[in-house]
């Protein structure tokens, strides 16, 4: 739990993480609260392809009317978030492995579009985190929480 909110406090790197700390959404938002962190969820039990992928995101993060339902998009949105207050963003994403095994490539572009994002924010005064909470044994070379 440690590591986890040094994420939330920015004290730890910000990155893509697997979250395997027993924490629900409730209290992940309450402990994201308390340390300014804004939080977005996206709950991928319905995720199964790019198309449900790109909506959901576009939602939790209150995507501008503009945004074009592509990856490009995609990149373009996240590597901007003008439209959100505050300078720590953490995206939780419940279930990824539904997606992932569906839809292997269009994860693996989704998931690089993820990581690219973090790094992108690793150079600026704000700063984003993905944590991947699920089943899926697959993701290796995150380091977990």
């Amino acid at each position: 739990m440690d590591d986890l909110i040094a994420v939330l406090e920015g004290e730890r790197r910000a990155g893509l993480y697997k979250l395997e700390t027993a924490v629900n959404l409730t209290t992940l938002t309450a402990l994201s609260q308390e340390h300014h962190a804004r939080l977005f969820h996206l709950d991928g039990a319905t995720i199964t392809n790019k198309a449900a992928f790109l909506h959901a995101i576009a939602d939790a993060m209150l995507f501008p009317h503009y945004f074009g339902q592509n990856w490009d998009a995609l990149e373009d949105c996240l590597t901007d978030l003008d439209w959100l207050n505050g300078d720590r963003f953490i995206l939780l994403y419940e279930q990824p492995e539904v997606f992932a095994q569906s839809d292997p490539i269009e994860w693996l572009v989704a998931l690089d579009i993820l990581r690219s994002t973090v790094d992108y924010w690793r150079t600026k005064s704000r700063t984003f985190s993905v944590l991947l909470q699920g089943n899926n044994t697959d993701l290796v070379g995150l380091e977990s929480l």
